[in-house]
């Protein structure tokens, strides 16, 4: 799914989405990937950051992790400023559209991008393996946020 029509998301799910381009270029790389998603998601210390702590998972270790791994990516040398979208990313806004049908919402949310990090091949599942966070405690935390 190409993020293109900000209408399809909730207002802080669009500004993270949004940011991705901005910790891209901050990180000399061209490819807007899940972990850039992270990253801002958690820049904004909202309601990613709160299911995170709501789930008893370190927020400052997952921050680390992301941070982390966005080093470990290759690099843009002289002055690019063109960005694209990502495989990776692009899955995981696929993943994230069969949540918000799963819950009947309106609009993709932080809750429905969280949920597709589950099963993003790339960054999203070995860091929620580490941070032993599975599926039905992601739901549940959710549940009890909503």
């Amino acid at each position: 799914m190409q993020p293109s029509n900000p209408n399809q998301f909730t207002e802080k799910a669009w500004e993270a989405i949004a940011q991705t381009q901005d910790v891209a270029k901050a990180a000399r790389q061209q490819q807007i990937e899940t972990e850039h998603l992270m990253k801002a998601m958690l820049d904004q210390d909202r309601l990613a950051t709160s299911i995170l702590n709501k789930a008893e998972v370190s927020v400052p270790g997952v921050r680390e992790a992301t941070e982390s791994f966005i080093k470990k990516q290759p690099k843009v040398s002289g002055n690019s400023d063109s960005v694209y979208l990502g495989r990776s990313m692009n899955s995981l806004l696929d993943r994230a559209e069969s949540y918000r049908k799963e819950y009947q919402d309106d609009y993709i949310s932080i809750e429905h991008l969280i949920l597709a990090y589950l099963k993003d091949d790339r960054f999203g599942k070995s860091l929620f393996q580490e941070f032993k966070l599975d599926e039905n405690r992601l739901k549940l935390t959710i549940a009890d946020i909503r």
